[in-house]
């Protein structure tokens, strides 16, 4: 049984580490400070975006405490180019009424999230003249960050896709953009339009192999008779 002791954990670190670990973080880059109207739970710092088998996620890291403040919105753009390029506008049928777009390979999938009031997030797809909704309840916000899990199937995502996003913080009033991911313009409150261009961020989907989950299985089975023999040597 010395054989198997010495197996196991060399199988079971050889698992984790074939796991596709992912997490890419994208700095803001106009950093702290780039949000000038004196409320930092809406000033980004950056964003983390990583997934697993079922949800991408994007964590959005801030400059103070989102739970403190409860009218904060937290917004994220995706493009997949489903329309050629040409995407919705959150002032299109169905959107959130207010001027945001992503021209360069146009916006598909909006998500926008409102985590002080209802703990949850909207999440729209445009299907080429106005918007659609759902609506999931798991947005979560800590003193430092929210952090929005959405489906890989509700935006037809698989490993090896990849998108481009843009992440935005705005509120519940009439203002549009007072914080973007894709520039360092410093903003204070305003209802001006905003267009990401060309400046979108890219995420490839990762998703673990099954051949990698199958040898982690293994390697806790081996944990299972090393247990076994041991106790039988009692």
């Amino acid at each position: 049984m010395k054989t198997i002791s010495s197996i196991t954990p060399v199988l079971a670190a050889l698992a984790l580490a074939v796991l596709p670990v992912r997490a890419d973080i994208y700095s803001d880059p106009g950093g702290i400070g780039d949000f000038t109207g004196g409320t930092p739970a809406l000033d980004m710092s950056s964003v983390t975006v990583n997934n697993d088998s079922a949800n991408l996620y994007f964590t959005i890291n801030l400059g103070g405490d989102p739970t403190a403040v409860s009218w904060a919105n937290y917004y994220v753009g995706i493009s997949e180019n489903l329309f050629g390029g040409v995407g919705g506008d959150l002032n299109a049928s169905g959107g959130w009424g207010k001027d945001i777009q992503m021209s360069t390979g146009g916006m598909d999938f909006f998500v926008g999230a409102y985590p002080y009031y209802s703990g949850g997030y909207n999440l729209l797809t445009w299907g080429g003249s106005a918007w659609t909704s759902a609506y999931y309840t798991t947005a979560s916000e800590d003193s430092t960050s929210v952090t929005i899990p959405v489906p890989l199937s509700a935006l037809g995502l698989s490993a090896g896709n990849t998108i481009q996003f843009d992440v935005w913080t705005s509120d519940s009033g009439s203002d549009t953009v007072l914080d973007a991911l894709s520039d360092a313009t410093a903003r204070s409150w305003n209802s001006n339009p905003f267009d990401t261009g060309g400046n979108a961020l890219s995420y490839t989907v990762t998703v673990p192999e099954p051949g990698a989950c199958a040898l982690l299985g293994l390697g806790g089975l081996l944990a299972i008779v090393r247990r076994r023999a041991s106790a039988r040597e009692f």
